[in-house]
């Protein structure tokens, strides 16, 4: 009894110590499971951590480097006649990101007109886009495209910066604003009143030039041709600066050949044309002048449609005073200024004929606009004006109008 009893204690000890192995190689091999586990999760969070430290890094670095804004107006527009008319004029959107800080990307498109299609009269086009490298106040290089430096409102048309619903008529038959040209310049602020830029870009389609409408349907809104390229640069002087009073004047010119087409290989027209502009801006207290004058020429007009000029010339003078009193503007008016003004301009697209033609005077027109601009806020205008209009034909009977609008600028 005593032996089995030996026996069976033997055997329950060899037992245990067997189990007591089995439990000691499964808590080893449990043990390193967890270590890996932990290791692997140790792996991850580090990991993720380094992954937000990269996204905080691009966070940070795009933080403040993307640029938005733009511009809207909407115009409507009554004649004597009853060609009456509600427009949304154009809708612009400014897109802007800084690569560093001396590498600047600008660009502007427009929707004009609310609709595209076939027959529509809209249109959508980049009107800017370029990239500045700036080294210095001195000297920056800008490449890309920009706008004709010619006149003010070529690049400057924002809705609250120009006075009248729509923008000054030498502003379109004499400098084609918008104006823009694809090519490479230099611009600079070398001294604290003096500031320039120029550029070499591609040339205007001299096909495209006409009697009423000068230079305009010469420029290239798509694949901009550098057959026959141009050069345009303009000075901007400022010799009176101080608390109540600032004086601007500035001087352009643009040079070159119109032996171009869209999508490049010239249209064969052997003309050059040149343009030479001044203009300015004066600021006494609550009084605001402005005035612009260019003069074209076409070298070689009889090769150009008939009825081109060789010569057109416009200018235009305009003044305005803001009326609002200091006691009005409180709550809501607390930003507002109202600006009556009055702008006569005078420019003919038939200036001068080749071969000592003469013209109709059709194209030598007189117009005087009196309205006011309502800033809501520096950002927010409402606008109204009557337009006298005359030309050398048909004297004062011409459809006059009258013009409402709003316009604003965001960024």
């Amino acid at each position: 009894m005593r032996s089995k009893m030996t026996k069976i204690a033997g055997c329950m000890v060899v037992l245990l110590a067997g189990v007591r192995a089995e439990q000691a190689v499964s808590d080893a091999e449990r043990l390193q499971a967890l270590e890996k586990q932990m290791a692997d999760a140790q792996e991850e969070i580090a990991a993720l951590k380094g992954e937000r430290r990269d996204l905080a890094g691009i966070a940070e670095a795009a933080e403040g480097k993307v640029r938005f804004g733009g511009y809207g107006e909407i115009h409507a527009n009554f004649t004597d006649s009853g060609n009456d008319k509600i427009d949304i004029h154009r809708l612009v959107l400014y897109v802007g990101y800084d690569f560093a800080d001396w590498i600047r990307l600008t660009s502007e498109t427009e929707l004009e007109h609310a609709f595209v299609g076939d027959g529509a009269d809209g249109e959508i086009s980049i009107e800017q886009l370029y990239v500045d490298f700036l080294f210095g106040d001195a000297l920056n290089v800008r490449a890309g495209r920009v706008l004709a430096p010619m006149g003010i409102i070529n690049q400057h048309h924002e809705p609250t910066l120009f006075l009248g619903v729509e923008r000054p008529a030498v502003d379109n038959a004499i400098i084609p604003s918008t104006w823009s040209l694809d090519g490479l310049g230099l611009f600079g602020n070398p001294l604290g009143w003096l500031s320039y830029e120029v550029y070499g870009v591609a040339g205007l389609d001299g096909s495209g030039f006409s009697a009423s409408s000068g230079i305009r349907g010469g420029r290239i809104k798509e694949r901009q041709d550098l057959n026959d390229p141009a050069v345009t640069g303009r000075i901007d002087v400022h010799p009176i600066v101080s608390e109540n009073q600032n004086l601007r004047l500035g001087f352009s010119g643009y040079y070159g050949g119109t032996d171009n087409a869209n999508n490049g290989g010239g249209n064969g027209i052997d003309n050059t044309f040149s343009m030479y502009s001044g203009d300015f801006q004066y600021i006494l207290s609550r009084l605001q002048l402005r005035g612009v004058v260019a003069h074209g020429f076409n070298s070689h007009a009889e090769n150009l449609a008939a009825g081109v000029g060789e010569e057109i010339f416009g200018w235009y003078v305009e003044g305005g005073v803001e009326v609002l009193p200091d006691a009005w503007k409180q709550g809501r008016l607390k930003l507002a200024e109202l600006i009556p003004f009055v702008r006569y301009e005078r420019y003919d697209t038939q200036h001068r004929l080749p071969g000592g033609a003469t013209a109709t005077g059709a194209n030598d027109r007189t117009d005087v606009t009196v309205g006011a601009n309502l800033l809501l806020t520096p950002r927010f205008v409402v606008k109204a004006d009557v337009q006298f209009l005359r030309n050398e034909l048909a004297g004062w009977d011409v459809d006059n109008k009258y013009n409402l609008g709003i316009g604003w600028v965001f960024e």
